[in-house]
């Protein structure tokens, strides 16, 4: 058995930061101190390399404190690749010091529910979600709780199916990431709908399992590089034109980490590529739009197609908040981790989108959807907070060209059918 090989930093990346400290302006996690943002971090890692200081506990806290957002890469002026950097620098903490046991229990938990007893598990646990609150209030090891959404009826329900558009243009491999399988189901539901609407036919694969971003952004190289491989066993049992996602995590990962020639497209970029042919009619309400980090940090979206996707429903009125494309604290297992830099975060966005006046807030990443109805509870916020699929699929206004065009058919053919 090949021994792994032992976690170097790459210095010569590290030492591309000119120590500008423009990321500090954008940073989630700084409180102050020199450490709490990508500057510093970079700083304690050259530091650690050089063997001017050891790897101990205190730089261990302040690299734990980075949410891996990427909002540093993103107004980088010197291209600085923070993430290559850190996933080694978090490797070599985990080669040192040990994984701590929120990470553990966390990256693991992932692992279990895309393992054939995990999904038994979840799938019973849905069957049961009826007696529940639509968000339970679990209490966290820090003695914080969050608002956790419980499973959706039918966990898993799209896996394994091909949905087919009536006129087809083009088959897409939908890579639904685990908060979708689990949690949001009626969101995959919501992308098929939409983009079956568009003339792609959508095929789900029966057995994919986690990304792998997670594993990858705590340094877990060897955890993630299995998911990887699983998932792309499975994915290339399929013909497809291109993959569409519905979180922005996955997509980063299937766009820098899995080194393959696939078209991996947000939902609302095929939208836009197809010049928006479906319409929208909303009920009169004003919108409002968080943009998710790993959008434009991991996927480089360009925030503009959001934006486009909402100003094309009618009778709806978009309403831009200050501070829509900042952090809203999630970042996973940050959140757990970290709770009070993620409620301070939190009570920001809150507080942003409260000024909106929007009856309605909307994203394109399950895990802020987590985050921010979190927040509402939280800090008293009386807005919907909705993933932009579910809204665009409530809202597309359906043809009756299609429904017409079938009963011409149906009639031609005449008694007895075709």
């Amino acid at each position: 058995m090949e021994q792994e090989l032992k976690a170097v930093i790459p210095k010569d990346l590290a030492l591309k930061c000119v120590k500008c400290g423009l990321c500090k302006s954008v940073c989630p996690s700084y409180h102050g101190e020199e450490g709490s943002f990508a500057r510093g971090r970079l700083a304690l890692a050259e530091m650690v390399v050089n063997n001017e200081i050891p790897l101990g506990k205190d730089v261990a806290k302040q690299w734990n404190e980075c949410a891996m957002c990427r909002r540093c890469e993103w107004i980088c002026p010197n291209d600085v690749q923070y993430k290559e950097i850190f996933v080694q620098a978090r490797r070599l903490q985990d080669e040192e010091l040990g994984r701590d046991l929120i990470s553990k229990a966390g990256l693991k938990s992932l692992e279990f529910m895309q393992s054939s007893l995990g999904r038994k598990v979840i799938k019973a646990a849905g069957k049961l979600g009826g007696i529940l609150p639509d968000e339970v209030k679990v209490p966290l090891p820090s003695g914080s709780v969050k608002f956790m959404p419980k499973p959706c009826g039918e966990p898993f329900g799209i896996r394994g199916k091909t949905f087919r558009a009536r006129e087809e243009k083009g088959t897409l491999l939908f890579f639904t990431g685990c908060m979708i399988d689990v949690f949001y189901g009626k969101t995959g539901e919501s992308v098929i709908k939409l983009m079956n609407a568009l003339g792609y036919t959508v095929v789900v694969p029966q057995d994919i399992k986690c990304c792998g971003a997670p594993h990858l952004y705590h340094g877990n190289v060897s955890a993630f590089e299995k998911l990887r491989d699983h998932n792309i066993r499975e994915m290339e049992r399929h013909n497809f034109d291109a993959v569409v996602v519905a979180c922005p995590t996955c997509g980063g990962a299937l766009i820098e980490d899995y080194k393959k020639d696939w078209k991996v497209y947000d939902f609302t970029e095929i939208l836009q590529k197809e010049g928006f042919p479906l319409k929208f009619h909303g009920a009169n309400e004003k919108l409002t739009f968080h943009v998710p980090c790993h959008s434009y940090s991991a996927m480089k979206v360009d925030p503009g197609t959001f934006y486009d996707a909402i100003e094309r429903v009618e009778n709806a009125e978009l309403v831009k908040a200050q501070k829509a494309q900042s952090c809203c604290g999630f970042a996973g297992l940050w959140s757990i981790k970290n709770p009070r830099l993620s409620e301070k975060v939190q009570k920001e966005k809150i507080e942003d989108f409260r000024e909106t006046e929007a009856d309605r807030v909307l994203t394109t990443c399950p895990g802020c959807v987590l985050q921010l109805r979190d927040g509402m509870k939280r800090f008293k916020g009386n807005q919907k907070v909705e993933h932009l699929a579910d809204y665009l699929a409530e809202a597309m206004v359906e043809e009756p060209e299609a429904e017409e065009k079938v009963k011409r058919e149906e009639a031609t053919a005449g008694p007895g059918g075709r």
